[in-house]
């Protein structure tokens, strides 16, 4: 952190599951920030849900006009994301945008240059990346304790979501790809030497919503990057590194609850070098970055560089996917 002890006015557009559960609670823990306005489209289902909240629910337009607001936390379906991210950023406000941030690199680089011509920080919300124990597995793997990295594993499926769920639907930017690609190819743009290239796949639809995707990519330093997100099946939330001289597994990766201490399984050499990290909440950790990043007036340019990195990978995986339709 800065050492500043100013607090950064936040608000919420949509007031989302997500919003609600996760970012809302962290935000209250964060003492670099403090929650000024909510915006949904359901007023009185959102101040129902949080009748202690400190504020009222507020219109979408009167949100974005207000000149007390820096930093703008935007929760509402895919589709939505460039047009409110490009409004507050003309606006002038910082913004934290749920992932994905676009749904296509040309939307995602129509908002990188309103935010580098503007000189604000447009922040592509990957919470998980916050949590200390991807920065250990990191430290695992510079200290040499696995050799060289040939293969990396990313799993993240879970049961369907209920009926009335954006998720479930293709005109709001729903499905699979668009929910949770951003999680496997920031692992592996987190944890590989090489760039990503060659994407093969699969993608199985249902109905026009694309409801899994499994796929392998090599990178430019010859690893292997092998990919599995899927609605409609078991809970899964994992990434597994293999080197030449072991290998590191960590479970509950992208949802790891903050209450919980995650073991994280490290094979070096054949013999257990284990370990557990202790209970973080990665919201937390991410909303004090963002508000860091903000305050500081630095790193701007290195978010928004991972943001079009980001935008570009899932894209190309996505164009390596044979689609084929589901049809049981």
């Amino acid at each position: 952190m800065t050492g500043c002890s100013e607090k950064l006015p936040i608000g919420i557009l949509g007031c989302s599951d997500i919003a609600r559960r996760k970012f809302i609670p962290a935000l209250g823990k964060t003492k670099s920030a403090v929650l000024q306005a909510i915006a949904s489209s359901h007023p009185v289902k959102a101040a129902i849900a949080h009748p202690d909240l400190p504020v009222e629910p507020v219109s979408y337009e009167a949100l974005l006009a207000d000149p007390g607001i820096r930093l703008l936390y935007i929760s509402l379906p895919n589709h939505l994301h460039e047009e409110f991210a490009l409004r507050a950023l003309q606006g002038g406000k910082h913004v934290i945008c749920e992932k994905p941030l676009g749904l296509s690199t040309a939307s995602v680089k129509r908002m990188l240059a309103c935010a580098e011509e503007k000189g604000l920080l447009l922040f592509e919300n990957l919470m998980y990346l916050h949590h200390p124990q991807h920065a250990a597995v990191k430290k695992v793997i510079e200290r040499g304790e696995i050799g060289r990295i040939r293969t990396l594993r990313s799993v993240f499926c879970f049961p369907c979501p209920g009926d009335g769920n954006f998720r479930l639907d293709p005109a709001r930017g729903g499905g699979a790809f668009n929910d949770l690609a951003r999680y496997a190819v920031s692992t592996a743009r987190h944890f590989l030497r090489g760039r990503c290239h060659s994407f093969r796949g699969y993608a199985l639809d249902r109905n026009g919503l694309n409801v899994a995707i499994h796929g392998t990519a090599l990178t430019t330093a010859q690893e292997v990057f092998t990919y599995s997100l899927a609605f409609g099946q078991s809970y899964e939330s994992s990434y597994e590194i293999v080197g030449e001289q072991g290998k590191i597994r960590v479970d509950r990766a992208y949802t790891t609850p903050s209450e919980m201490a995650n073991h994280i399984q490290v094979t070096s050499g054949g013999k257990d070098a284990s370990f557990t990290i202790p209970p973080a909440d990665h919201f937390q950790l991410m909303i004090q970055d963002a508000c860091s990043m903000v305050l500081s007036g630095r790193g701007f340019k290195e978010m928004h560089t991972r943001n079009l990195q980001l935008a570009d990978m899932a894209e190309q995986m996505e164009k390596g996917c044979h689609h084929e339709e589901l049809r049981y």
